[in-house]
């Protein structure tokens, strides 16, 4: 993975060692996901990646791995996010159920 690049402005150089940052450009976001830029942006596109959520437009690696393990057929959530799945969750134990 491509730790610092002149382009992002961001020095990911004073991270201990193996620890990668959680915000990612989109460069190592497609790398991530083992694409182009221009193949992320397609899948973006259809819906199979998700856009930057975190500030500097950068990508979060957790929506990364989640989009990642659905397209896998790891994870199956019908759409929902854990916070969906959570509430949901409360929800029904709070009615009994």
């Amino acid at each position: 993975m491509i730790l610092h690049s002149k382009d992002s402005g961001a020095r990911y150089d004073c991270l201990p060692p193996g620890l990668c940052p959680r915000g990612l450009t989109l460069e190592q976001a497609a790398a991530f996901v083992g694409l182009s830029k221009s193949g992320y942006n397609k899948g973006r596109r259809r819906g199979d990646y998700p856009g930057p959520t975190l500030p500097g437009r950068r990508y979060d690696m957790c929506l990364l791995q989640a989009a990642m393990n659905r397209l896998s057929g790891i994870q199956e959530n019908g759409g929902s996010t854990p916070l969906e799945q959570w509430r949901a969750t409360r929800a029904r134990s709070a009615t009994g159920h």
